[in-house]
């Protein structure tokens, strides 16, 4: 299913014609090309770039976004469908370092399919980039955890969110456990490597 126009720019259906061009104006700034210096980063923000541009040319025109509304009005989106929206537009939001937009859309995206991995871990990957919410974003790598237990990605982002709040001895029990659920797994083998030879600064 196509992107949503009003989230790729981050306003509301309602948006006037100004604060359309200026959220426009902001993450082309962001996402330009020439900021980035390996290819393969120029190539996502060109990728990311075009959208953008795509997304303003349609609601800048006042007939074509007229268009572009009556095609939405006559969209029924399932629940499931209507949460892959938000999670695709939350990952380009994340990608433009838009943290505050992303963690709303993949909150949003929680809230329609409360069960799916990846919302609750991407979710948890922006709280824990804010030491004030670094408890929140634990409790939603475990919940994700219990969810599958046997994916890799939760006990490795919980585990690794410890480790970066010095708390080791709690992160080599992130991976110990792990381990007994996903043996011989490269990824958690070398984390609990590195959690085992690190010193905690901070309780257990």
């Amino acid at each position: 299913m196509a992107q949503d126009y009003y989230q790729i720019l981050g306003v509301p259906k309602t948006a006037r014609p100004d604060e359309i061009k200026k959220a426009y104006l902001q993450l082309a700034k962001e996402n330009h090309p020439d900021r980035f210096n390996t290819s393969d980063e120029r190539d996502e923000a060109d990728r990311r770039f075009q959208l953008i541009t795509e997304a303003y040319n349609q609601l800048r025109d006042e007939k074509l976004r007229q268009e572009y509304d009556r095609s939405l009005d006559r969209k029924v989106r399932s629940p499931e469908e209507e949460a892959e929206l938000y999670f695709k537009n939350a990952v380009f939001r994340e990608q433009s370092r838009d943290w505050e937009n992303a963690l709303k859309l993949y909150y949003e995206a929680m809230r329609l399919q409360p069960k799916k991995l990846e919302y609750v871990l991407g979710a948890g990957r922006i709280l824990s980039m804010d030491k004030s919410k670094q408890k929140q974003a634990a409790e939603l790598f475990t919940r994700a955890i219990e969810m599958d237990p046997k994916a890799p990605e939760p006990h490795i982002e919980l585990g690794n969110l410890y480790l970066r709040s010095g708390m080791a001895l709690r992160a080599k029990r992130v991976f110990e456990n792990a381990l007994k659920t996903i043996p011989n797994h490269p990824e958690i083998k070398r984390c609990y490597a590195e959690a085992a030879s690190a010193k905690s600064t901070r309780g257990k």
